[in-house]
């Protein structure tokens, strides 16, 4: 049987390459038994790391709504474990967490500024129209684009996408184009 501080070092060494807070049973005992640390029982999945959680051996561990979560152990003050690699050190979530705030404060500065280009666009599409009889295309296509920059600014705001937007990326594709012709 391994070593209940390898199994931690293990956990810990994902956790970290995958940037994860931690993991819960099914999926630390499958990882687990892939990498021939801790052989699952073919018929209760998981039981053998369950074990050594109810016993306390990875103490870190802790129900959550009555389900196991493994976090990330941050048990070594000088975030070296004793082979010398770094593990994942309690408060750096908070650090991501500050660090997104302050990315998400820029967003809602590009998000007002946004809005005020849609504003002006929007009035020169109409006066537009009113003058010449027919939409700009160069407006509708450019207003297309906008939106769609401002879908992924939203989508990256409220939490539902992790890559930053532009600046931080290339500008966004073309999530739908404009309808051949607009209609009254």
């Amino acid at each position: 049987m391994t070593d209940q501080h390898e199994i931690i070092r293990f956990i810990d060494d994902y956790l970290r390459k995958h940037d994860l807070e931690g993991l819960a049973v099914a999926d630390a005992a499958r990882l687990l038994n892939e990498a021939g640390l801790l052989p699952d029982d073919g018929q209760n999945p998981g039981e053998p790391l369950r074990k050594l959680l109810r016993d306390g051996e990875i103490p870190h561990a802790r129900k959550e709504q009555g389900r196991w979560f493994i976090p990330g152990s941050g048990a070594v003050a000088n975030d070296q474990t004793e082979a010398g690699a770094p593990v994942a050190v309690a408060g750096v979530g908070r650090l991501k967490i500050l660090l997104r705030l302050l990315y998400a404060i820029l967003f809602l500065l590009v998000f007002e500024i946004l809005r005020l280009v849609v504003q002006v666009t929007v009035l020169g599409q109409y006066l537009y129209l009113l003058v010449v009889g027919s939409p700009c295309e160069p407006l509708r296509k450019f207003g297309s684009r906008v939106a769609d920059y401002a879908y992924r600014v939203i989508r990256y705001l409220t939490l539902n996408e992790n890559e930053r937007p532009y600046p931080f990326t290339r500008f966004p594709g073309e999530i739908e184009p404009p309808e051949s012709e607009a209609r009254f």
